[in-house]
């Protein structure tokens, strides 16, 4: 499980990335001439700018991992198909883990014949098993099965708010132009007492 938490904790990592992304952009500067209007073919291409992020959204949406293909985004995509599959393979195993162990707790419970089921489930000896020990697996296996349907849905999800996201940023501009720095303060209050801090320093080159 360990591992799997690892996976998952990546899986959200990257797809988390374009989120923290952020747009700097120089301040305007003042003129005295007045820019033309816009051409219909600047507007046309900026309406179909603007529908890009939708489209790359609806096809991870369609197909996980194609809005991250559409964003060229190529390395995404595998990503998202592991995360999606190992989920849904684990869902579907505990959910069969899950229908086994409270039939076999069923029929202890009843003192019913056991004979006739699996013997060697999972390694576990269902015909040997009392109903308290089948309960507690049933109860496990019915708690891992919706873990994996609650990461299933996240991992979808980021899926398609990443492939959106991706699509924005693809039309933001950062270049060498623009420097970012964060660097410790040292002050005093009015008591003279000497204060620490942080400064956010943006220069434009």
């Amino acid at each position: 499980m360990k591992v799997f938490s690892f996976l998952f904790f990546l899986v959200c990592v990257v797809f988390a990335e374009p989120c923290l992304a952020q747009q700097i952009q120089q301040p305007p500067v003042a003129s005295d001439t007045l820019e033309p209007p816009p051409t219909e073919q600047e507007l046309a291409n900026k309406k179909i700018a603007n529908r890009e992020p939708n489209k790359a959204a609806l096809m991870s949406a369609l197909v996980p991992g194609a809005g991250q293909i559409y964003n060229r985004k190529y390395w995404k995509a595998p990503l998202a198909w592991i995360g999606l599959g190992i989920t849904a393979y684990l869902g579907h195993d505990y959910f069969l883990r899950l229908n086994e162990y409270s039939k076999a707790a069923n029929l202890a419970s009843k003192n019913q014949d056991r004979t006739w089921l699996d013997k060697d489930f999972h390694d576990y000896n269902l015909q040997t098993l009392t109903a308290a020990q089948l309960n507690t697996l049933s109860d496990d296996s019915r708690r891992l099965m919706y873990m994996n349907i609650i990461i299933f849905s996240g991992i979808y999800a980021l899926n398609i708010v990443d492939a959106y996201v991706d699509a924005h940023l693809k039309e933001f501009d950062i270049n060498d132009d623009l420097s970012f720095q964060v660097k410790p303060l040292f002050y005093t209050t009015n008591y003279s007492h000497l204060a620490t801090g942080l400064t956010l320093s943006l220069r434009f080159k």
